[in-house]
């Protein structure tokens, strides 16, 4: 393929670069880069098109082939950061920690506010640690949709990177409806009874995490989860075959290989819980 001449995205022939419809199937050459540079989704946007990315994957991944951004991904991480946080903060509430108070004021006579510390934790873990969460897993996701991208291609893929990362992003809806589930089964899971935050000590509260992720309820979240990360795999695998024109065995083994691996190492490795 020369400079004055432009490959397919529909049928793959290639065709004079001036041309705006594709004289070998109709495909509207013109609209296709307009939407491919221009595309901005809203809000609203973006949850329709992952409610139909999840209820017609075909169909909608065309769209995304065409139209592919960046937003929605970024908006179903957060979320999954968010619910993460929360998560963590359950465990603090369910290992039983009581938390210290201190007065805010000039106190006797006068006004005085009681807060407490565990109100903090949870001020902190709604706004600045899903943001730390978001931007570490931001980064995590870059590297690996990166190297994932280019597995992707030796096998055969031609989706872009871009368009592999709005992939995996819709995708990850499944996993944080997971995560906020989890924040349920946490709440379900045995109680600490650590007792006062300053007698506490880090080998207590170790002890008693390994028991509330050994206990049944959340080995059930753990197949929750895994469950939920296969139909991540199935999604991905569709949007793959679709957008990468590529089999679908090739496709299942470029999404499954990567995760399975993040999968072990970040739910029964110990890594991560």
């Amino acid at each position: 393929m020369s400079e004055s001449t432009q490959k397919c995205p529909s049928c793959t022939e290639t065709v004079p670069l001036e041309y705006s419809v594709c004289p070998f199937c109709g495909f509207g050459l013109l609209e296709y880069e307009l939407k491919k540079f221009s595309f901005k989704p809203s809000l609203r946007e973006v949850f329709i098109r992952l409610y139909a990315y999840f209820r017609h994957p075909f169909r909608t991944s065309e769209e995304i082939a065409i139209a592919t951004e960046k937003k929605g991904g970024n908006i179903i991480l957060f979320l999954f950061s968010l619910f993460l946080s929360l998560r963590y903060y359950m465990v603090m509430v369910k290992s039983g920690v009581v938390f210290s108070t201190f007065p805010i004021g000039p106190g006797g006579d006068k006004w005085s506010i009681t807060i407490s510390m565990g109100f903090i934790l949870f001020l902190v873990t709604l706004v600045i640690m899903p943001l730390v969460v978001w931007l570490m897993y931001k980064i995590f996701l870059f590297i690996a949709t990166w190297l994932m991208a280019k597995f992707a291609a030796i096998l055969g893929s031609e989706a872009t990177t871009k368009q592999f990362r709005s992939i995996i992003g819709y995708s990850l809806a499944a996993i944080t409806v997971g995560e906020f589930l989890g924040i349920f089964f946490t709440l379900m899971g045995p109680s600490g009874g650590l007792g006062s935050s300053s007698s506490v000590n880090f080998i207590d509260f170790a002890i008693y995490i390994d028991n509330l992720y050994g206990s049944p309820v959340m080995w059930i979240f753990k197949g929750l989860m895994i469950a939920l990360w296969l139909v991540f795999i199935i999604y991905s695998s569709i949007s793959l075959r679709i957008i990468g024109k590529m089999a679908w065995v090739n496709a299942f083994v470029a999404i499954a290989m990567p995760v399975a691996l993040f999968v072990f190492f970040f739910y029964f490795s110990g890594v991560l819980v």
